[in-house]
């Protein structure tokens, strides 16, 4: 290089440290350096010492007059507009719209920068927002954010306090890669800016499971090595994403979880639950879900997130009703009706779709009481319910199995979940219908056997059962093929609606199976005290005018 050519590299790094404050440090080898295209003289790629752009680094590229489509998202407290600064400078190239070779001074023509992952093209949608003012304001908005004092030197502002290109990249040296200005291994990077709760000490950030069985081929590159020094990168991209909002791999939502949860990464295949006969079934809805969803009016849908926050989940053993570690984080509606930005419970994020929400699944059975919000069905206030909420009410169950006792409190999923066929426990699919991890026959005229009532049975003792222990008509009633489902309402009776003389012991009649009595006219059970009670009924051709026990 000669000496005047020198001079010029040396006059524009001077200027372009100033503007963006970074170190001038060698560009040979990078990608940045075009000399060959730019006629021996990396520097005049992009500088000048005479006739530069005013109030630039001394810039000759010819600028993009291109407008753009910037990104946008339901969750984004920034005010984005159309590029700025240093950035407007970045995209003069990267755009795509102006040759490589064209300055402001006059010259013209030649290639533009190529397709690829370089060439982010006008529409910036699906990268990271940019030329935006990162204040402590926005922080203050969004608990996620950062305050800017909190940031690394690195990550330099510019001088009117906005985010720009030159914030993650130094145009100038590309020792982290990608002209990163510090190392984004174990997203370092990321986190400098993003606080997310719960995100340090969640399996995602810290799991050393190897990414290569990724279903994406930008995981499969080897680069990345473990899900821990992948970190947020395993499901975001910063440019060329998947989808225009929160930057993810993949456009639609599942497929960025799949993406791992394919039994190749993570342990659990969850792609093979998704296909089963009974399942949550994110694969049917399309770019329905929001993070900002109200729980009481969003149309009905389940996505992954719905009941998992990748940032915050988590391994751990956990006690009912208290919230598994691979839910937590996650937004749920309170036993109250309200809606609750941390679920504490189980429970609470079960009710965000199946409670108030009137879009909400209904029973495939015909109950004497209606009632499909299970936030009423579980309320502890209701004469009989499981105890998912509360210990039950009745203070004498015989049937129960040690180590359970009346005194013992039960997850949705220890009834909903995936079968015995998946590696998950979760509800992601099961071979039994309402998403069961037994099977619970509801037909009129099931025989018994254990096969038939395997959900029941896995708490309740069948030989209790049989044997009469709780209700002198139980074995009358399941060997002539009454079942369970014909007298009891598995879930609960609302307090609105049942009363503790005729619904206690879960007692909510399967219409289609019980008819009223011929005689009295009454479909009726009452309680009259400890194992002791009548029915006014009638049922496979018998009549109960009343039948006592």
């Amino acid at each position: 290089m000669s000496r005047w050519w020198a001079m010029e590299c040396a006059i524009g790094l001077a200027a372009v440290s100033a503007w963006s404050g970074s170190a001038s440090a060698s560009m040979q080898g990078t990608p940045h350096d075009l000399s060959a295209v730019a006629g021996g003289a990396a520097c005049s790629f992009c500088h000048t010492p005479h006739g530069a752009l005013p109030g630039t680094p001394l810039w000759s590229h010819k600028l993009s007059t291109a407008v753009y489509k910037i990104y946008e998202s339901s969750s984004l407290k920034a005010k984005v507009g159309q590029p700025t600064g240093a950035s407007k400078l970045c995209l003069s190239c990267h755009d795509g719209t102006v040759a490589l070779t064209e300055t402001v001074t006059g010259a013209s023509g030649g290639a533009s920068i190529p397709a690829g992952s370089a060439n982010l093209g006008t529409d910036l949608s699906d990268d990271h927002p940019i030329s935006f003012v990162y204040s402590s304001g926005l922080s203050a908005q969004d608990s996620q954010i950062r305050p800017p004092f909190d940031l690394p030197a690195a990550l330099k502002l510019d001088r009117s306090g906005e985010l720009q290109c030159t914030t993650c990249h130094d145009a100038h040296d590309n020792r982290h890669g990608n002209f990163l200005v510090m190392s984004n291994e174990r997203s370092q990077m990321c986190v400098s800016c993003h606080d997310l709760k719960g995100w340090m000490t969640s399996t995602h950030a810290n799991s050393n499971v190897l990414v290569a069985g990724a279903a994406d081929p930008y995981l499969q590159s080897g680069q990345h090595g473990t899900l821990a020094q992948a970190g947020c990168l395993a499901c975001h991209r910063p440019h060329g994403a998947g989808g225009p909002e929160r930057l993810l791999h993949f456009a639609q939502s599942e497929d960025n979880c799949l993406n791992c949860h394919n039994g190749l990464v993570a342990n659990t295949n969850i792609g093979a639950d998704l296909l089963k006969l009974s399942r949550h079934g994110v694969s049917r809805y399309r770019s329905i879900h929001d993070p900002r969803e109200s729980p009481a009016t969003a149309p009905m849908h389940v996505e992954c997130v719905d009941c998992h926050n990748p940032h915050g989940a988590r391994r751990g053993l956990s006690r009912a009703p208290m919230i598994p570690g691979a839910m937590q984080g996650v937004s749920g509606v309170a036993l109250s009706g309200g809606p609750t930005a941390d679920a504490q419970f189980e429970y609470e994020v079960c009710f965000k779709c199946h409670a108030d929400n009137p879009e909400r699944p209904q029973s495939r059975l015909t109950r004497q009481i209606t009632q499909t919000n299970t936030r009423l069905e579980f309320d502890p206030s209701g004469p009989s319910f499981h105890p998912v909420t509360a210990m039950g009410v009745n203070r004498n169950v015989p049937s129960l199995i040690p180590p359970m006792t009346v005194a013992t409190q039960i997850y949705c999923t220890d009834c909903h979940g995936s079968d015995g066929t998946s590696t998950s426990r979760g509800p992601h699919g099961s071979l039994y219908p309402n998403l069961l991890v037994g099977r619970y026959e509801t037909a009129d005229f099931t025989p018994e056997n254990s096969s038939a009532y395997e959900l029941c049975y896995r708490c309740h003792s069948r030989n209790s059962i049989l044997g009469n222990q709780s209700f002198a008509g139980h074995r009358e009633h399941v060997e002539n093929a009454v079942p369970c489902s014909a007298c009891h309402d598995p879930h609960g009776i609302s307090a609105s609606q049942g009363s503790v003389l005729n619904n206690s012991h879960l007692i909510n009649f399967d219409v289609a199976i019980v008819q009223p009595d011929s005689r009295t006219g009454r479909r009726t059970f009452e309680d009259l005290g400890v194992f002791h009670g009548r029915c006014f009924l009638s049922c496979h051709g018998r009549s109960h005018s009343p039948k006592e026990y």
